[in-house]
């Protein structure tokens, strides 16, 4: 019974899998609203009953693409204090931060998510997905105690979607072991002044 129920679960991620490839396949060349659902499954050499037992609509498809990208873009996130309870990100091995390696090594998903083929704010789910682990699953010591501390959640969430998001539209120019390293001083940097230049 339990290898019937392994053999099942492995036939699925592979006929979800052939899916989505098959989809970003086509997106990377035409608009989102030009695909079809009969394009998809010719590509990856299923029928349509198979695209509905996974996937409700085009729609939902790319909303599972994106939803499981952000997840995997979250656990590279925690990779690094992963097994930690206190965090000093003074002490962080910039080595041990993966999150630039995790899109890096997808970079064909992001350009394609990012591109104009795809009417989806992909940017604002990027942030919005790290604001929402920072306020969920952080609480800094803060040296002031006038700060709302939601906003600097906020802050530094959409401080380091932006640096993701730029990356990737610069194509990946800048190595990721030195995007890790200036993401780790970023994240302590104090700055209390700065001159107006002309």
């Amino acid at each position: 019974m339990i290898v019937i129920e392994t053999y099942v679960d492995k036939r699925i991620i592979r006929s979800q899998k052939a899916i989505k490839s098959a989809f970003l396949h086509c997106l990377a060349k035409k608009p989102f609203h030009e695909i079809t659902i009969s394009e998809i499954v010719r590509l990856a050499e299923y029928n349509r009953s198979t695209f509905y037992a996974h996937f409700e609509s085009t729609e939902h498809l790319v909303q599972s693409i994106i939803d499981e990208a952000l997840q995997q873009m979250i656990v590279h996130i925690r990779a690094p204090y992963e097994h930690m309870k206190e965090v000093d990100m003074r002490q962080l091995d910039a080595n041990a931060i993966t999150v630039f390696d995790y899109f890096l090594q997808n970079e064909t998903l992001f350009k394609t998510l990012l591109s104009n083929h795809l009417q989806v704010d992909i940017r604002h789910k990027i942030a919005s997905a790290i604001e929402n682990l920072f306020i969920e699953q952080y609480e800094y010591e803060l040296s002031t105690s006038d700060i709302d501390v939601k906003w600097l959640y906020i802050y530094r969430a959409h401080g380091l979607a932006g640096m993701i998001i730029r990356w990737i539209e610069e194509d990946f120019a800048t190595p990721a072991h030195v995007m890790a390293e200036q993401v780790l001083k970023l994240m302590t940097v104090t700055t209390y002044k700065f001159t107006v230049t002309e």
